[in-house]
């Protein structure tokens, strides 16, 4: 077994982690994980809720957990958007895992949140508004996202060609 043999998309909220990681599992004929979708059947209460009542270190105890438990290989794995911020989670996402950073531009992030607003996302980090948060967010977590990546994706404009670079970018990387 090769190491690396699972891949692990991370980014922020918006980036299309699950949407990419559903295609790029059935492209590969892997197995597709959601940390936060495990997070919400392993606590029976949304990201949201959960926070609220239990605060932020503790989700980030949870989702390390998680993310530990997390196929190493045969599987897609859509991260939280904040799962970088422990560094423990960035070096095994280095070490363990093929981990794709999709960099998209906050501008676009914004845009996709705002079409997209769903009862369960996360409650906001501050009382700023989403641009400015997403801003904040993008600047604060660039570098660990950077740390933690296997290979930095900047396309973002046409599915299909992101999945085949990612694709690509992983062949090469575990030398099939």
């Amino acid at each position: 077994m090769h190491a690396l043999e699972s891949i692990a998309l991370i980014g922020l909220r918006g980036s299309g982690k699950t949407a990419l990681g559903k295609k790029l599992a059935k492209c590969l004929g892997y197995a597709f994980c959601d940390t936060d979708e495990v997070f919400k059947i392993k606590s029976g209460m949304s990201i949201a809720d959960f926070v609220a009542q239990n605060g932020w270190d503790a989700f980030r105890d949870r989702e390390e957990e998680i993310l530990l438990e997390m196929p190493r290989s045969g599987a897609i794995i859509s991260c939280g958007g904040g799962i970088v911020l422990r560094e423990a989670n960035r070096m095994l996402l280095k070490k363990e895992f093929f981990a794709v950073f999709l960099d998209v531009p906050v501008k676009e992030l914004v845009r996709r949140l705002s079409a997209d607003r769903k009862s369960d996302q996360r409650p906001a980090f501050t009382n700023k508004g989403l641009a400015e948060e997403m801003q904040e967010l993008y600047d604060a977590r660039r570098s660990f996202y950077l740390e933690a990546c296997s290979f930095r994706l900047t396309e973002w404009e046409v599915f299909e060609k992101e999945t085949a670079t990612i694709i690509t970018e992983y062949n090469k990387k575990v030398k099939r």
